[in-house]
């Protein structure tokens, strides 16, 4: 494996659970991706971590993106576990980036009562599957500047450090992994 590369695809994966599914959000489904984003919103509140406010994630905040595909949901028996948003363009933190190269991912979150199960591995990997099936060469997020242990879970899932970028007042570190082709 090449460093900065997926380390799997999602196919290959071991799922957290056995009866895991990982599919793409339907419009009515708006208020299950909402609950994952804002329990887990509310969670990192309640230990003094803010990540996203619950206006950024509750379902008007959501509905059109959940309406245009691109948000993702993993369920087990207990219900949905994980979300993540998945984009084919990002001008607003990758504007230099050629179109049809990267796919980009933003608001990945696992339920906390899921949490520990490494679903949030399963959330990548069904990612990088994603941007594989697009043709995409690499996948590209942000995450904001001195959350150590998310970029530590994005750093052991083998994504690369790529730069820093500022937008208003916020700071972000800006990652990337490579996509291997598919083998014939």
């Amino acid at each position: 494996m090449n460093a900065g590369s997926c380390p799997f695809s999602a196919s290959q994966s071991k799922t957290p659970t056995s009866k895991m599914l990982i599919q793409q959000a339907q419009p009515h489904e708006t208020p299950l991706v909402a609950e994952v984003l804002m329990a887990a919103a509310e969670n990192l509140i309640r230990r003094g971590e803010m990540l996203w406010s619950p206006s950024e994630v509750n379902e008007a905040a959501i509905q059109e993106h959940v309406r245009a595909g691109w948000y993702f949901m993993a369920s087990d028996d207990e219900g949905p576990v994980g979300v993540f948003r998945f984009q084919l363009e990002d001008r607003d933190f990758w504007p230099e980036i050629p179109e049809g190269s990267s796919a980009f991912i933003h608001k990945v979150a696992v339920h906390p009562r899921a949490q520990g199960r490494e679903i949030s591995q399963a959330l990548l990997a069904h990612a990088c599957e994603l941007a594989r099936l697009h043709g995409r060469q690499h996948l590209r997020l942000d995450c904001k500047q001195g959350r150590t242990k998310l970029m530590s879970l994005y750093e052991r899932f083998g994504f690369r450090h790529h730069s820093k970028k500022q937008i208003g007042l916020e700071r972000f570190e800006l990652y990337k992994i490579e996509i291997p082709k598919q083998e014939a």
